[in-house]
């Protein structure tokens, strides 16, 4: 009888993690397969990439001298095989150019802006952006701008809406912004609290909306260099929180969804979850 041979195929676990199965395959169909690939010598199509859209104000944005999130995010998500293509009507960040050009530099963050402004502009970003999942982190502006909870809540909502007229199967990663030391942010955690209940109501199986958890573990007086503005830890600890929540949904070859994700309520995300 003539010898098995072992093929590696790359399978994707239950809890969203790669590893690889040893496939037992005969010499003769495996040498077929061989043969046949060289002779055609025909390229593997490029795998399509998902559109990521960083929307938000200038915590998204940045400002010169700093990396962004998005550069440290960027790089994980490639580094690991990711496809994924940042979009936006903006690039580079603030004021200057980044501290590191060497990253996709598209986004919607917006220095200074509130939700409403954002709102305002958004169907025509979304509709020549066309993002299939969005990084949405805003409310700061509306707070330190005498806006209250209420109002901000709607505009975020509205802003949902909106990206879905663009794209009606849209996944939302919502976050519970970060904390800040400025005393005019002090209700920062009953937006949080809001925002949950927000997402909760307007998650979808078509459209998931999936809270985000920023607040927790982020330091406002150590994470940030105005009490503000993320600084380089500030930046790598939001960036491993997108991404803990983008690989629970992506897969390096393309975009699928998770069941719990697909079951219609909002998913929050936070370190505590594998």
């Amino acid at each position: 009888a003539l010898p098995l041979a072992l093929a590696g195929a790359t399978v994707v676990t239950a809890g969203g993690r790669l590893m690889e199965e040893n496939r037992v395959v005969k010499p003769t169909l495996l040498a077929a397969s061989l043969a046949l690939t060289a002779a055609l010598s025909v390229p593997a199509p490029a795998l399509a990439q998902t559109r990521v859209m960083p929307l938000g104000d200038s915590i998204t944005e940045a400002e010169t001298g700093f990396a962004s999130y998005r550069y440290w995010l960027w790089h994980q998500l490639v580094d690991g095989g990711y496809q994924v293509d940042l979009v936006g009507s903006m690039s580079g960040v603030y004021n200057g150019p980044p501290l590191y050009p060497d990253f996709d530099q598209d986004h919607e963050g917006h220095w200074g802006w509130r939700t409403d402004e954002v709102l305002a502009q958004l169907a025509g970003w979304a509709a020549a952006a066309q993002p299939e999942v969005v990084l949405l982190h805003l409310g700061h502006n509306d707070l330190w701008q005498g806006q209250g909870v209420a109002s901000t809540i709607t505009d975020l909502g509205a802003i949902i809406t909106t990206l879905r007229t663009a794209n009606p199967t849209v996944t939302v990663f919502f976050a519970q912004v970060i904390p800040s030391t400025v005393a005019a942010l002090s209700e920062i955690p009953a937006l949080n609290a809001e925002i949950a209940i927000l997402a909760a109501s307007l998650s979808s199986p078509e459209s998931p909306v999936i809270v985000v958890d920023h607040w927790t573990g982020f330091d406002a007086a150590t994470d940030t260099y105005d009490g503000v503005h993320p600084n380089q830890t500030g930046e790598q600890k939001m960036s491993a929180r997108w991404l803990g929540a983008l690989r629970w949904t992506l897969v390096p070859d393309g975009l699928v969804f998770r069941d719990d994700f697909e079951s219609g309520g909002a998913t929050a995300w936070s370190d505590a979850q594998p």
